[in-house]
């Protein structure tokens, strides 16, 4: 046996789900890639004799205790801290401006400074307020938007701005860029604007339908009809938002205001009801049935956090992270919209019968607003495992393995873990003489510490991997101790900014020991780990208010080797190329709230001496880069995508919406027709693989797919490309021998 083969508004919308990416649970509840053994010593909470306190006061002073106690960067309570907590609250409370008014605001400005004060009481003071104010302007808006709907819209230059009650001929949908309205006329005006879009949005879906059926009838509709069937569909949709938004109840408003509280501390820090403890654990079971995606609500939205590997909308290939779904649509019935809608709701639509056809009307980062038909189907649980294929380029056989994810299996004794899983793949690419190897992470969101650090001893001979360190603890160094390596050739990592924690950690001891030339995009910058916790266990008391849910705990952070932290920075790779989110950033730096980078003492380990110089590797890399079709196409997207991050205003003229529309289609059309049109590259199955990826139609249907997908895929071509480049400038190679 070789080395290594050991052992809308937050209000409308509940919880959700609030991780950044992906993780793995295991048998400690453990997250953001470690199984910690990290234990924290926290003093429970104990109500004083004769105390009559309510339950939400309670849950908030047990909170407390643990983020003073427990967490890893406690944060002093002051003025600061209460000035922060009120402007998150207030950004969760109504994020598009469109309930309450400035002088709410003014009013609620009193609790501004008091937060702190409240917090160490049990004062739910803030929270009373609120809850009272918002169910009312909640009532309000229900009137304005059903008179809205049945005002007289003109989306013309000359008319529009000439008719009265038409609302503005623009709308802002970033609501960081809003002020709260001053009058109830103006906000009255806000839901005018706001319907008036919707209005348009659909009325144009309508007639480029139109433009494009076969079907005779639906292209004799007037204009007045397809207006008309505009506002029906406007109107439908916003009584079902508004009949959700009735529905969300006092508990999921205070879990609200509690994680207002937890995310001033940094953004992986949650409290979970208990019934949104129970939607977390069925996210975190890796059981997906309908689409494959991993939703998550954010700002009145439903916003694709992950796509499931393998999965439908996976092979379908439209639907892309950080995508916005605005509809659903049960095949080519009339679509509906979930603008806040609690992501239960959500699920409960996009899933359905196995084989059916659900519509989803997505917004792309771009901004354009494409309908992207899936056919539901159930997830196979074999492609989220790690798997591999051979690539030939310039005559050289190059392996590729993808792994989604660090997983392991810690509650079955037989489980897979993915650092068994990669010495397999490894092993075989060995038998098959490939002359360099590509690991694929992105969009991995981490996992397993301990799978991590075994995957990072099989390219090195022995040495630190990562550093922990806990709160008031020494840091430790996480180390491969096995003598001699299973794979010492060629070796590229492939990263983006969806790739968190252990992906980060593998691609950054990689990078230390010039192991391996890192190419892709900044990764995320999550350097933190968090623990789940029953919040009962920190609490002594009256057993009548319980239960109370639990919290999920930043307990430590991981460093490089190098002594620098993961945390904000990420890993920046040897070569960086273009990227759809290059000019936006989307990882930990975009949270205000997320912890610092810092860094401590390197670890002691030893450079591994490369047989060429990664520096012409690189210079090479960027030549073809800047000569690439896709790669100058993907740079366009990036432009266009930060115009859009900068300016979220639509027009509401008409032919100018149309303008707008046109111009993010055109450069998707131009990807598109590229992808179809491009070269692609050769690769192939291994034949120990052929009967496992083709024991039926479904697997082989599947595995093809994926093969085309690599097969097209412009960071692949590059990788194996730097990888030929290491190849012919390594005269003295010595791959895959001992």
């Amino acid at each position: 046996m070789t080395k290594k083969s050991f052992l809308p508004l937050f209000l409308l919308i509940g919880i959700g789900v609030f991780f950044s990416f992906k993780i793995i649970a295991n048998r400690s509840n453990s997250f953001g890639g470690s199984e910690s053994s990290a234990e924290i010593n926290v003093t429970p909470f104990q109500a004083e004799e004769n105390e009559k306190l309510s339950k939400n006061e309670v849950i908030m002073l047990t909170i407390m205790q643990v983020l003073k106690e427990g967490h890893y960067s406690p944060k002093e309570l002051n003025d600061d801290f209460s000035k922060k907590v009120f402007a998150k609250y207030m950004e969760m409370t109504d994020y598009g401006k469109v309930f309450l008014l400035q002088s709410d605001i003014e009013n609620f400005q009193k609790h501004e400074t008091t937060i702190d004060d409240e917090l160490l009481s049990g004062s739910t003071a803030l929270f009373d307020e609120v809850n009272k104010v918002i169910s009312m302007r909640m009532k309000n808006a229900e009137v304005y938007y059903k008179e809205a709907v049945n005002m007289p819209f003109t989306f013309d230059e000359k008319n529009n701005a000439n008719t009265e009650n038409n609302g503005d001929d623009v709308i802002e949908l970033d609501g960081k860029k809003l002020a709260f309205c001053n009058t109830e006329a103006e906000l009255k005006n806000r839901w005018l604007t706001s319907v008036k879009y919707r209005v348009l949005a659909r009325l144009t879906e309508l007639k480029e339908q139109q433009k494009t059926t076969t079907d005779e009838k639906l292209k004799v509709k007037s204009v007045d009809s397809l207006m008309k069937e505009s506002k029906e569909s406007v109107q439908k949709n916003l009584a079902n938002y508004f009949k959700r938004l009735y529905k969300i109840n006092e508990t999921d408003r205070y879990a609200a205001y509690m994680n207002s509280i937890c995310h001033v501390l940094d953004p992986h820090t949650d409290f979970f009801p208990p019934k949104d403890k129970q939607r977390f654990d069925e996210e975190m079971s890796g059981s997906f049935f309908g689409i494959g995606a991993v939703l998550q609500s954010e700002e009145g939205g439903c916003k694709i956090k992950q796509i499931v590997t393998g999965s439908p909308c996976w092979k379908e290939g439209k639907l892309k992270v950080n995508d916005i779904i605005l509809k659903v649509a049960q095949g080519a019935e009339d679509p509906v919209e979930i603008t806040g809608w609690d992501i239960e709701d959500v699920v409960s639509i996009i899933r359905g019968k196995e084989g059916s056809e659900v519509r989803l009307t997505t917004k792309h980062l771009d901004g354009n607003i494409e309908v992207i038909k899936i056919i539901r189907g159930k997830v196979e649980t074999e492609a989220t495992f790690a798997k591999s294929t051979i690539i030939k380029n310039n005559n050289q056989k190059i392996g590729y393995i993808m792994l989604p994810e660090f997983y392991a299996d810690f509650q079955s004794r037989n489980g897979r873990r993915c650092a068994v899983d990669m010495e397999k793949e490894v092993e075989k690419l060995k038998k098959e003489n490939v002359q360099g190897i590509i690991i694929d992470l992105r969009n991995n969101g981490g996992g397993s510490l301990s799978d991590v650090v075994e995957i990072g001893g099989m390219f090195i001979d022995k040495g630190p991997i990562v550093q922990v360190k806990s709160k008031d603890a020494p840091s430790q160094s996480l180390d491969d101790r096995e003598s001699g390596t299973l794979y010492n050739g060629p070796l590229a990592i492939l990263i983006n900014q969806g790739s968190a924690s252990a992906s980060e950690i593998l691609a950054a001891a990689m990078q230390d020991y010039k192991r391996a030339i890192i190419l892709g995009t900044t990764s995320f910058g999550k350097g933190t780990v968090q623990r789940l916790f029953p919040l009962e266990d920190f609490y002594q008391g009256d057993p009548s208010l319980l239960p109370f849910g639990s919290i999920k705990l930043t307990l430590q952070k991981f460093y490089r080797i190098n002594g620098g932290s993961t945390q904000l920075k990420g890993v920046t790779p040897d070569i960086m190329l273009p990227d759809m989110y290059d000019l936006v950033d989307m990882g930990e730096r975009k949270d205000e709230n997320s912890m610092p980078w810092d860094q401590i003492a390197k670890a002691d380990y030893k450079l591994n001496k490369p047989s060429v110089d990664f520096n012409s590797l690189i210079e090479s890399s960027k030549k073809r880069a800047v000569a690439n079709e896709s790669f100058t196409i993907i740079t366009k997207n990036a432009k266009r995508l930060k115009q859009q991050f900068d300016d979220n205003r639509y027009s509401l003229i008409e032919k100018k919406y149309i303008e707008q529309m046109k111009e993010t289609k055109d450069l998707a059309k131009k990807m598109e027709d590229l992808n179809k049109n491009k070269k692609v590259l050769p690769v192939s199955y291994m034949a120990v693989d052929l009967p496992n990826f083709h024991k039926d139609t479904t697997s082989t249907r599947m595995n093809d797919e994926w093969l085309k997908i690599i097969g097209k895929d412009p960071y692949v071509a590059e990788a194996a490309n730097v990888l030929s480049d290491w190849i012919v400038a390594d005269k003295k190679n010595t791959v895959g021998k001992q």
